[in-house]
Parts: C-alpha cells; structure tokens; sequence
C-alpha cells in the first residue's frame, strides 16, 4: 500500500511538473485511487475469511450430521476386566485401520500395546470405549458383547487418560476431583501416586492454583499426571494410558506403574512407544499396520528378529 501510494504520487508529480495534468486533476486522481485501492485489499481479506469459514462450517456440519449416541439402549454390566476382540476389524470410511485382531486379556493382567506410529493402537482404545460400533467380529467384555453394554455403565467402569487430557479452567483440586464427596486427603493420595503432588505444592496457591483453559499454565508432564491423579481417584476396573506418559521421564514413568499395580484396578492397558514402558508388562501386543504381529512377554519378544527387538535394539542405542 505505501509502495502504491509513493509511486502514484511521484508520477503524479511528474505530469504536474510537466503540465500534463494540474494539481486539482492529480489531487482527483488520489482520491480515486485511494477509494479504489482498500476494495481490492478488503477482497483478499475476504477471500482468505472465506476459507476460514469454510472450514468451520464443515466442522459444524461433522458434529450436526453425526450420529447421536444412545444412552438408554443396553444392559449395565459390573465390569471384572475380562477383555477379548475376536477377529475384529474396522475402518474409517474406506481407510482399513484394523485387520483380523484377535486377543484375549485376563482380569488382572497388566497389557501394553506398542507398535509403529498410525498401527492402529488407538483404535482398539476406541472400540473398546464404543466410539465406534460399526466394526467386523466381536468384542466380548467379562462374556459380554459389547454392543449390547449400556454406554453409561461401560464408561462409568473404565478410566482412560489420554496423550493430550483435557483440563478445565478450574483448580487443580477440582481438576483431579470428580466427585463432590471426596476429599482433600484423597485426593492428595491419588496426586502423591501420580507423582504431582510435589509438582503442585510448588505453586503458592497449591491445590487452588487455577490452571487456565485446557492446563495452559502446566508443563506437558504435569498436565499427563493431573490427568492421571483424577483417573486413579475413581478407581476403575480398566485403566487405560493411551500414551499418557510420554510427557514424563522414565523414572517417573516406572514410579506412576509401580504405584498402580499396589492399587485395587482388575485391568490395565498402557498404549506407549517406549520399551520402558511395556517391559514390566504380563503380556506385550505389537500392531504395525493394523495388524498383530508379535504377542508375549519382553523376554520372549526381544529374541526373535521381530518389529518388537527391533524397536529395542533402537531405542536401547539412543539410551547410551
């Protein structure tokens, strides 16, 4: 624009120096100029507002035309932490993600999945949790087939942290609590067994520190172990860590496990792309591409030329 306008006013004073046009006439053609030049600047805002729009508007279309999710329909169960997916596949519109997985987890075991990024762990999580029902096979949990588990009753009984949790802008104490008779000492217990208790009590206001919109004040580590305070607190028959520990170092990673294996959860399942993480495990599932290809414990997994030894040999280079 101030290019535009010196340009303008050097020509213009050019002809007037010259008497090809005279003062009134240059002065008439600024005017112009100007009334023309913010138009076509406003329509490049336009256009790139309606880009904008454009994406917004199909979100809110996603969320209108979505499917609602019935809450009535279904039996509630009292879930023990038998889990089994039977020849179960999915896909997102055309894209396969899950091909043939078939497995069976005791009530009691500890589980880790680990595998190739886009392998397909996620969405294991995801039928599990009855996000999606429109898969092939059949998800059987303590017997039960999963479509026929009431929504409310299933996720009442299954905590999940995720890689990236969501907080409020509330407190720190309101955050991990999710229940209004619980108390302060509880929920302190569940923050010292998340390893954030210290991490708080650093803060003036210490459980009262407000946090911000989605934990803006907190570090990635400390955001994962609020997240993981609240989900220790309701002490859930599954517990589930979809990378839920990526944000912390390894000793605190191996000191949040340890805590939680002394606590009273039938099921635990930890989603992680550290060896670290899934070594202590009873039972290891692989996935690359969508697919199963190793199951067993670490000992056995690290000796047989696979994508698990693989991984280790790698990630145990990077450790020294």
């Amino acid at each position: 624009m101030l290019y535009t306008n010196l340009y303008c006013f050097n020509c213009g004073n050019f002809f007037v120096n010259n008497h090809a046009i005279t003062t009134g006439e240059f002065v008439v053609f600024l005017s112009y100029e100007l009334m023309i030049v913010w138009p076509i600047r406003n329509i490049g805002r336009i256009l790139s507002d309606m880009g904008k729009c454009k994406v917004s508007f199909k979100r809110i279309n996603e969320v209108l035309n979505s499917k609602q999710e019935d809450y009535t329909s279904g039996k509630d169960v009292i879930i023990e932490g038998n889990i089994e997916f039977k020849h179960v596949s999915f896909a997102y519109e055309k894209q396969k993600v899950l091909d043939d997985i078939s497995f069976k987890i005791d009530k009691g075991m500890k589980v880790a999945i680990i595998g190739t990024m886009a392998s397909g762990k996620t969405t294991l999580i995801n039928l599990l949790l009855k996000f999606f029902d429109n898969y092939q096979g059949e998800i059987l949990l303590d017997g039960h087939n999963l479509k026929d588990i009431n929504i409310t009753s299933l996720r009442s009984q299954i905590s999940c942290v995720l890689q990236e949790p969501f907080l409020y802008a509330k407190s720190i104490k309101d955050n991990i609590n999710i229940n209004e008779d619980v108390s302060l000492d509880m929920i302190r217990d569940s923050a010292r067994k998340a390893f954030v208790h210290d991490d708080i009590m650093e803060f003036n206001d210490g459980y009262d520190t407000l946090v911000g919109e989605k934990g803006v004040t907190l570090s990635g580590g400390q955001k994962q172990r609020v997240a993981i305070a609240r989900s220790l607190l309701k002490e859930s028959a599954i517990l589930i860590f979809d990378d839920s520990l990526s944000a912390v170092d390894t000793k605190t990673d191996k000191s949040i496990r340890d805590a939680i294996s002394k606590m009273n959860i039938n099921t635990s399942i930890i989603i992680t792309q550290r060896i670290n993480s899934a070594q202590d495990a009873d039972l290891i599932i692989v996935m690359d591409k969508g697919k199963i290809v190793e199951m067993g414990k670490h000992q056995d997994l690290i000796n047989n030329g696979q994508l698990y030894q693989t991984i280790y040999n790698i990630q145990t280079k990077m450790e020294v």
